[in-house]
């Protein structure tokens, strides 16, 4: 009966080493696959900052047209033959207030005129921050009736933020250019005391995001921003302009 031949000792190890993976080849595919993993995330995590980067001016390019919407349609309204108030607070946001025919929808008011006021104020959003708010007021019809009585003699009307509702949030910047025709039909800034009203408003908002806007806790660090010259330090900052014509 023949037996069968043992393979030798040296030619099983060399087998056996052909079979497998040394320990450097084993490694060096650990650490291909590591950058390549390692590429991957970052990719990921751009497009994924990317994408937030985009809906961040996305919601601001949608709430500056919502207020924009919101004005003109005030301004459409708008009494003609009325003083315009107009004016700078100290935070340098501008401030303007003007006479309308009251709207329909509005309940409360009382008399067929009221007035709009819209002002810029700095208020607590809890008890360790707070932010910079657009607020729009609307007054009644017998307050209404003193600022016409009035006339050009009349005050910038009263505002409180503590009873008025905010209309935007995270303002930079509000800022408002009031121009008129000149006579030969150039556009010159509007001057209050003239005693007429302006016929265009360029008005002019900076934004920031909800995310950016929890990195401003005081009013300093709001004002810093606005003032800030630097674009990287303002790329957070999103700035929209519109024009209104204003009714004669």
């Amino acid at each position: 009966m023949n037996r069968p031949r043992r393979m030798p000792v040296a030619a099983t190890r060399r087998l056996s080493g052909a079979a497998g993976f040394s320990l450097v080849e084993l490694l060096t595919a650990m650490a291909v696959t590591s950058l390549m993993m390692f590429a991957l995330l970052s990719m990921v995590g751009q497009s994924s900052t990317n994408y937030r980067i985009s809906q961040r001016k996305v919601s601001a390019v949608a709430d500056s047209r919502a207020l924009f919407h919101f004005i003109e349609n005030d301004l459409s309204s708008r009494v003609g033959d009325t003083k315009f108030f107009l004016r700078t607070n100290p935070a340098n946001h501008s401030e303007f207030a003007f006479i309308r025919t009251r709207d329909a929808q509005d309940s409360n008011a009382t008399g067929d005129l009221s007035a709009c006021v819209y002002y810029v104020a700095f208020s607590n959003d809890d008890v360790n921050s707070g932010s910079p708010k657009l607020y729009r007021r609307t007054l009644d019809g017998p307050t209404t009736q003193v600022l016409l009585e009035a006339g050009n003699a009349a005050t910038f009307p009263a505002t409180d933020p503590t009873i008025d509702d905010p209309i935007t949030y995270n303002i930079v910047r509000f800022e408002i250019r009031a121009q008129r025709r000149a006579a030969d039909g150039s556009w010159q800034p509007w001057i209050e005391t003239s005693g007429t009203a302006p016929e265009l408003l360029e008005i002019t908002i900076d934004l920031t995001d909800d995310f950016s806007a929890q990195r401003l806790t005081q009013e300093a660090q709001w004002l810093a921003l606005a003032n800030e010259t630097n674009p990287q330090r303002r790329e957070t900052v999103r700035r929209h302009t519109h024009r209104i014509t204003l009714n004669p």
